[in-house]
């Protein structure tokens, strides 16, 4: 260890032995232990486990210093428990998305792809097609890994933000949002069953929760694919769809 870096730790465990300043933590175990060390006659020091909530799980901090009030760190250690329901929110990068066929999408949507609308310092979203008078489909995916803090066997909940825009006399009904996800193993996809069925949106940016199930079977670090798939229909004029944010929990 540099002596930068053991000044940093030092600081550190100082930080954590006094208490006070980090009031949110919960002291786990404060014990005294043996550590053979110059000027160390009763041979203890002192050992300290604290915990602090975080998002996702929880955070443990193990600390060891010398005995005495100006004890110095000997060593520290953390390791991270993600909760039971795991994980953390992790937004999709709507620049990142693509075309259901796997290409980049283009500014403007077309031939069933949602398009990337952004004004630089306004706004930022996926575009559908407009409708006119009709229905319009459009699709958009990302691929990507689960995330080591999922825990295995819970559900990941998918939020996507969205709404219409536009003068056009909408048909409800068919007006909605479908996510359908699946496994890539070496090149082959499967599809994942018993996600959330599609829902009505509306004009109204609202966020629309659906669940990959647990019993999908996925792992930390499982490759996959999530799609959105949106359908606009107006009986008369012109509507258009957008996705506003994609996130995922897991």
């Amino acid at each position: 260890m540099s002596f930068r870096s053991f000044r940093i730790a030092a600081a550190f465990a100082a930080a954590i032995f006094a208490g006070p300043a980090l009031a949110q933590a919960v002291v786990l175990d404060q014990d005294p232990a043996p550590v053979p060390s110059p000027n160390n006659a009763n041979l203890n020091s002192e050992l300290l486990t604290q915990s602090y909530g975080v998002p996702g799980g929880t955070l443990y901090i193990h600390s060891l210093r010398q005995p005495g009030q100006n004890g110095l760190p000997v060593a520290l250690a953390s390791n991270f428990v993600p909760s039971s329901q795991g994980g953390l929110t992790r937004y999709q990068a709507l620049t990142n998305a693509k075309a259901d066929t796997g290409v980049d999408l283009t500014a403007s949507a077309t031939g069933g792809a949602m398009g990337v609308s952004r004004t630089a310092g306004t706004s930022l979203d996926l575009v559908g097609e407009a409708t006119s008078a009709n229905g319009k489909t459009d699709k958009a995916l990302w691929e990507l890994n689960v995330a080591d803090s999922y825990v295995t066997g819970q559900a990941i909940p998918i939020t996507v933000n969205a709404n219409y825009t536009g003068s056009g006399t909408v048909t409800a009904a068919n007006t909605t949002l479908t996510v359908n996800a699946y496994t890539e193993v070496n090149g082959v996809e499967t599809a994942i069953s018993g996600i959330t069925a599609a829902q009505q949106f509306t004009g109204t940016a609202t966020n629309y929760t659906f669940t990959i199930p647990g019993a999908a079977g996925l792992t930390p670090g499982a490759h996959i694919v999530v799609e959105i798939v949106m359908l606009v229909t107006t009986s008369a004029n012109a509507l258009t769809g957008q996705i506003n944010s994609v996130a995922m929990t897991m």
